[in-house]
């Protein structure tokens, strides 16, 4: 069982999709994410390869966040890992939040940016960190090393991350006077507790690392959030395949104590292929006003070696209601050439009941001339996709007694329909009955 902090997240809870596998402009993997919930797009740094540009070189990716298309990309020269990141919406555009160099070398050769910076985004566009005056830079007294702001849209906020001392700091700020140029701290500085990078003994099918990655961090009122990852030990254990790439960790700190709440494995989205955790940002939901925690995945593309995609899900913030906590509401499904919708248009939504999800269809399609074999009827929205096979038997027109047929649903959210035959065409399928565990 998890606690439920200030803010209502329960990282032990039921938590929705926000996109789901959505290919990124380039092969490596995501690194932080944010959201501009007024213009609807959220942005996607990834890390460009050094064997391909200098070190520190990041791509920025907007998504629209109905729909998952890319819509937009900037190239950002000498601005470090991506290790954070806030979108901070002004009218029609949106300005960006970012680490920025000059640049610090890790011992593995990754490239971290010093200072925090703030930009429009371009489409299409080629900053230079180098370029930028230094008027537009700022570095925390007393940091020593990398970097990273993070914002709080509900407070105003922007909290940055610094090393000092041998610790990571954290400061909050107003974020229209950092804008501005006014660099005053807002309240305590947040420092980490020694020891919380062990990795939790917890169980596993093979030996993790012994220090946690940091892969992320947000604010949110008077509560951290530390987005964390455990790998598995490849270097002493080559036998570990590929397809284990690792632990996700949420774990949440009381800002004012330094006291952790809650710590908890991160086990939404668990069907990818290859599921590193990168990204941890907050929002606030356009259509309903929650506020809710986001948090980001990298996976493989089905079919390639490098290219990555993202997933990106979310714990709620509000109570149920009746028991039921409704994680995306009725949406119409993309039906495919030859289907139509019936009397009552398909729709899909996501619930949660007693902690389990659950993936709930409703209304008909007629099929013209009729399905005669097995066939893909339409889409999902990103909000519904699964990240596992999921089926269930519903009724269809009686031919002949036969009057039932299978739907099932995969990562790419394709819903397909089975026991179409040349001599038994499907011509209508009803949904209202479908109700299936989610995850």
């Amino acid at each position: 069982m998890g606690t439920t902090d200030a803010n209502g997240v329960d990282l032990s809870g039921v938590t929705g999709r926000l996109i789901q596998t959505v290919d990124l402009v380039k092969g490596p993997a995501p690194q932080a994410i944010a959201t501009d919930t007024v213009n609807g797009h959220i942005f996607v740094l990834q890390v460009e390869s050094s064997a391909t540009a200098p070190q520190g070189n990041l791509h920025l990716n907007r998504i629209n966040r109905r729909t998952g298309a890319i819509t937009g990309s900037m190239q950002l020269k000498g601005f470090g890992h991506g290790l954070s990141m806030g979108a901070e919406p002004v009218g029609t555009d949106t300005y960006l939040w970012t680490e920025v160099g000059p640049l610090q070398l890790s011992a593995d050769d990754a490239a971290f940016g010093k200072a925090v910076t703030r930009f429009r985004f371009v489409d299409g566009g080629v900053l230079d960190g180098a370029l930028i005056p230094q008027s537009q830079k700022f570095t925390p007294p007393g940091s020593t090393s990398s970097t990273g702001p993070s914002l709080d849209p509900v407070n105003n906020q922007l909290c940055v991350m610094y090393h000092k001392d041998g610790k990571r700091h954290f400061t909050r700020y107003d974020v229209t006077a950092a804008a501005a140029g006014s660099w005053v701290p807002v309240g305590t500085t947040f420092v980490m507790p020694a020891g919380e990078d062990v990795t939790p003994d917890v169980p596993t099918p093979y030996p993790l690392q012994k220090t946690l990655v940091s892969q992320g961090y947000t604010a949110l009122g008077d509560v951290l959030y530390a987005y964390q990852w455990a790998p598995y030990d490849k270097k002493n254990f080559p036998e570990i395949p590929d397809s284990f790439p690792g632990i996700a960790f949420l774990t949440s700190y009381r800002w004012t104590t330094g006291e952790r709440i809650d710590r908890q494995v991160v086990t939404n989205a668990d069907g990818l292929t290859r599921r590193e955790p990168e990204g941890v940002a907050t929002e606030v939901d356009p259509a309903t006003g929650e506020t809710r925690l986001l948090f980001g995945f990298s996976n493989t593309v089905p079919g390639t070696t490098g290219s990555r995609d993202v997933t990106i899900g979310w714990y709620p913030t509000r109570p149920a209601v009746d028991g039921i906590k409704v994680l995306a509401d009725w949406e119409d499904l993309a039906l495919e050439a030859g289907v139509s919708p019936g009397a009552d248009r398909p729709r899909g939504r996501l619930i949660a009941l007693a902690g389990t999800t659950y993936l709930q269809l409703r209304g008909t399609v007629t099929c013209s001339p009729g399905l005669t074999a097995d066939s893909r009827i339409g889409t999902l929205p990103h909000r519904l996709r699964t990240t596992h096979p999921t089926r269930q038997n519903v009724p269809r027109n009686n031919s002949a007694g036969r009057c039932v047929c299978r739907i099932e649903t995969d990562v790419t959210g394709a819903l397909h329909v089975y026991g179409a035959t040349s001599d038994n065409a499907i011509t209508w399928i009803d949904f209202d009955g479908v109700s299936v565990a989610w995850r």
